[in-house]
């Protein structure tokens, strides 16, 4: 088996498993039902902003370490935590102890922006980001799918009393997800430099001994370097390309929407079924899955199509979800919200892998992880002010409607550069007929 095809299998298998947490889908059923220890408020409320907070402190460490100690040790940290979280709820699901394992849950939640990282940096060859990125997130909501349809037909079959013994599956799924993990192989330190001196003197007639000087002075004077120097000197050279703006800033503000909107939400006024709303989000999240393996294996140019491919998608998920808000016909809401969920999936492949193409070896942690901090921060500050707060009266409805616009407004952003480049492809290429015959 190729080396290749070997890393990409044991990193699916990973991903499927660390997904498969049956128990998240019933967190406050499960909290709500441990007596007087862990009350309705304090599962939804104390322990949910506890770790909106954590989870900013956690990936600001992440960004910044995890490059340097390549991948896979702060893999098996994470998962580690992961085991911690779960254990405690299996054992003490108790109020004081939940809240003092938050950071652990802040720490296990970061784990997909390491896990994209390693594929990243261990594939190396830029031509199969795409592809690795769309296996990567297929297996990861493949294992959300199986969880979440597993958990509602256990609690169907057995009743809600079952809730407690999803716990116990959750745990198993991360004890194994620790041991494929531990299996990965390892990023070799001498990858990190093999960006730019090798092709700096390809085209030089002496550039064997050109390289063989070269490569010795650029790990030393690396090593001299102070690390912040160095994140700084990473961070400015990725964030002044062009592309990885492009795709980043989309990112930051699409994955707010993403994370906040969820099937419950857009019923909401037409009343609660939470059978139904776990049904719609199995399925969503299968459709998902099925964009992100075929968005992966399409080759496409997106340096020419990028800009009407994020215009387009973008106002397509402004539609569906201001459908959502206009309909009253439950099935028109659903159908909508699936659509959304697939079409931001595959979003998400292109984007994670477009902007790994443009970094160097030693920083897609950097990238990757401060464009998931800024959409942590803009998260939260949306929850505190919308939701926690509720400063302007914004019902769930209105809500809906606010990120429906906000994406066709990343839509028409994009859209307007990506028609002005068109116009000009069109009058360049119009034909020229000789009428002097």
């Amino acid at each position: 088996m190729h080396s290749r095809t070997k890393i990409i299998t044991l990193a699916v298998i990973f991903a499927f498993s660390i997904e498969f947490r049956p128990l998240d889908y019933f967190m406050t059923s499960y909290l709500a039902g441990q007596g007087e220890n862990v009350t309705d408020t304090q599962g939804t409320d104390e322990l949910m902003r506890l770790k909106d907070y954590s989870s900013i402190l956690t990936i600001l460490v992440i960004m910044m370490i995890t490059d340097n100690l390549l991948y896979k040790p702060v893999i098996l940290f994470n998962v580690f935590c992961a085991i911690i979280v779960y254990s405690n709820l299996v054992i003490i699901p108790n109020f004081i102890p939940l809240k003092v394992v938050q950071l652990c849950v802040a720490f296990f939640k970061s784990y997909e922006v390491i896990y994209f990282s390693y594929l990243f940096a261990k594939v190396q060859d830029k031509r199969y980001y795409q592809v690795t990125s769309g296996l990567a997130r297929t297996a990861m909501l493949m294992g959300k799918c199986c969880s979440l349809v597993l958990a509602q037909a256990l609690i169907v079959i057995y009743g809600k009393d079952y809730v407690n013994k999803l716990a116990c599956y959750t745990l198993g799924s991360v004890v194994f997800a620790f041991a494929c993990a531990s299996l990965l192989p390892s990023v070799k330190r001498n990858s990190k430099n093999n960006d730019d001196t090798v092709t700096e003197f390809i085209s030089d007639n002496n550039n064997e001994q050109l390289n063989l000087k070269k490569i010795p002075l650029q790990s030393k004077s690396f090593a001299a370097e102070p690390m912040s120097k160095q994140l700084w000197e990473d961070f400015n050279e990725s964030y002044k390309n062009l592309i990885v703006l492009k795709w980043s800033i989309w990112y930051c503000l699409a994955l707010v929407g993403y994370m906040t909107i969820k099937i419950s939400s857009l019923t909401h006024k037409l009343g609660e079924n939470e059978q139904a709303d776990c049904i719609v989000e199995s399925l969503t999240i299968f459709i998902g899955a099925i964009s992100s393996y075929k968005i992966g294996v399409r080759r496409v140019n997106w340096t020419l199509n990028g800009n009407a491919f994020i215009g387009s998608g973008s106002s397509i998920l402004g539609i569906c979800l201001i459908s959502c808000y206009f309909h009253q016909n439950m099935l028109s809401i659903q159908l909508s919200y699936i659509l959304f969920g697939a079409l931001i999936q595959a979003m998400f492949v292109t984007a994670l892998s477009e902007i790994a193409k443009q970094l160097k070896n030693n920083c897609y942690t950097l990238v990757l992880g401060f464009n998931s901090f800024i959409s942590l921060i803009l998260l939260l500050c949306y929850k505190e002010i919308f939701i926690r707060g509720n400063f302007f009266k914004i019902d769930i409805p209105e809500q809906v409607l606010f990120y429906g616009g906000l994406y066709i407004f990343l839509g028409t952003i994009y859209l307007i550069p990506s028609g002005i480049s068109f116009n000009r492809k069109l009058n360049n290429s119009c034909p020229v007929y000789d009428i002097t015959e």
